[in-house]
């Protein structure tokens, strides 16, 4: 078991794990990561050992939040800024065409 100094970032969290998808496109599972101390949220791939950080309803957040969450250890409670940095979202909704 490795000590809290040697852990990676990804370690340092308490991991509440959901199985999304059982078998993804190109094989593995899809899974929902929160954190039970910080509430981060993430979803990973196991077909490609990739994650990334969502919101609440499992929607992508920007990819510099993701960069720096998965870089961060655990802050043991919701970041001061974490609820501003879940409205930032990889792919905005496009607004609704006129008619």
């Amino acid at each position: 078991m490795r000590t809290t100094q040697t852990k990676t970032p990804w370690e340092s969290h308490d991991w509440k794990v959901k199985t999304l998808e059982s078998l993804c496109a190109g094989g593995g599972s899809k899974l929902a990561y929160t954190c039970r101390s910080c509430e981060r949220k993430f979803t990973y791939t196991t077909a490609n050992n990739r994650a990334w950080a969502t919101s609440d309803d499992g929607t992508a957040l920007a990819d510099e939040v993701s960069t720096r969450w998965l870089a961060e250890p655990c802050p043991r409670r919701p970041g001061e800024h974490d609820h501003k940095e879940r409205l930032k979202m990889k792919h905005l909704a496009k607004p609704d065409a006129p008619k």
